[in-house]
């Protein structure tokens, strides 16, 4: 980073103050995540715009609960936010729960913090060529304040223990539940100064509620997904040539989505990549399934190719790769997405573009040539070769094997 952006991110970058928060919690932002030292009180250089605060509790022993909790918040510039630590709760007051007063003085005598401030993860760390920061603005590039109003709670909140959705298989009315907001995070091994913040382990596991000995109130916190029903695709009345058809290519549910729940095909774009995060970031399940939904929906929709192959497509595409690049890459082979849904639908978009009867647009040829490079080299996924083994059996069918008509 040369002085003139260190310059700029001293005078316009935000700071949250995160008050009382006990040694050894997780604590992250974005793409990278710390263990909590003594004298931690929060993160400073904060670039403005769209962030991910998250924080895991720690147990009666001091250790880390990898129970994920944080929030979304967009950022100004120069923006001070104080959060403060509630151990009753084991989670940060509700901003109407904190002295008004007594916060607007943290906000002002903010540089009385700095050197109790660790600095925002924007150089290169650990060898690695790419920074958490260059990393979340990568995954982030579509997702709007508006966006992550509509689909997260209110308070922009959620937690991998609560959140809930209509995905969720949870009875909401139950009297241990009451209603507010959260969200969480992808997390990395990160080495800083252990007088502020150390290194803390990645973890994507469970909630671990073993050593809670006093069951305490659950927010439910409300993910509001646009409902997209991959069963029902095709459009009221339908006949039986378009029931057939529509329930194979997704495209007529793709237009109703884009007409009736976005401005515009940058706003699925967006919660398509609010719901990547959700889950590898946020360990919240849920979100995992609303982006198996529009990666469903994506990669069949073989007749809006003719209307968005120059735009929605290769940009789903784009954002797809990135999104694998920081995904896990043995999350395909294991029991929870054993079914291996990626390396379907990326079968099927491959075989829609060579099928087409028009041309496809080069932008789309070079995305998609890209995408089979890519899942090749990762995840050594020959598609290519799966789609030509596919090409031949249809053949197959069609020449001496194929099926032979008699009329009685």
């Amino acid at each position: 980073m040369d002085q003139e952006t260190a310059n700029a991110l001293f005078d316009n970058g935000a700071i949250v103050l995160f008050l009382d928060a006990p040694s050894n919690m997780e604590f992250g932002v974005d793409c990278y995540s710390w263990t909590t030292g003594p004298i931690f009180k929060g993160l400073k250089l904060i670039p403005p715009g769209m962030h991910f605060i998250y924080y895991s509790a720690v147990n009666r022993m001091g250790e880390s609960t990898a129970i994920r909790t944080g929030f979304w918040v967009n950022f100004l510039p120069r923006q001070v936010l104080v959060k403060r630590w509630n151990p009753a709760t084991e989670d940060v007051f509700a901003d109407d729960e904190l002295d008004e007063e007594e916060t607007n003085r943290f906000r002002t005598n903010f540089r009385d913090f700095d050197r109790f401030l660790g600095v925002y993860p924007l150089l290169p760390i650990d060898g690695d060529p790419i920074s958490p920061y260059q990393k979340w603005l990568r995954l982030s590039t579509h997702i709007t304040p508006d966006i992550a109003k509509r689909v997260l709670p209110q308070s922009g909140k959620i937690s991998a223990m609560s959140c809930v959705s209509r995905f969720s298989d949870v009875d909401e009315t139950r009297p241990e539940f009451r209603s507010r907001g959260v969200i969480r995070a992808e997390q990395k091994e990160a080495t800083v100064d252990s007088m502020d913040i150390v290194p803390s382990q990645s973890s994507t596991s469970v909630p671990n509620t073993a050593n809670k000995t006093t069951a305490l109130p659950v927010e439910v916190l409300q993910l509001t997904f646009t409902p997209i029903d991959l069963k029902r695709s095709f459009p009221p009345g339908a006949s039986g040539v378009e029931l057939t058809k529509y329930s194979i290519d997704k495209s007529y549910l793709l237009a109703q989505a884009l007409k009736l729940h976005y401005k515009d095909y940058k706003d699925l774009l967006g919660e398509l990549q609010l719901s990547f995060i959700i889950f590898l970031i946020g360990e919240v399940y849920d979100g995992y399934e609303q982006w198996k939904t529009l990666v469903h929906l994506l990669c069949q929709s073989a007749e809006a190719i003719g209307q968005y192959g120059c735009t929605l497509f290769p940009e789903f595409i784009e954002i797809l790769i990135k999104q694998l690049k920081v995904h896990p890459s043995d999350f395909f082979m294991d029991a929870l997405s054993g079914d291996n849904f990626i390396r379907s639908n990326i079968l099927l978009l491959s075989q829609t573009l060579r099928d087409r009867d028009s041309p496809v647009p080069k932008l789309l040829q070079d995305a998609m040539q890209t995408l089979l490079d890519f899942v090749d080299m990762r995840f050594k996924w020959d598609v290519r070769q799966e789609a030509r083994l596919t090409q031949m059996d249809e053949e197959d069918d069609e020449g001496e094997y194929a099926p032979v008509v008699v009329e009685l």
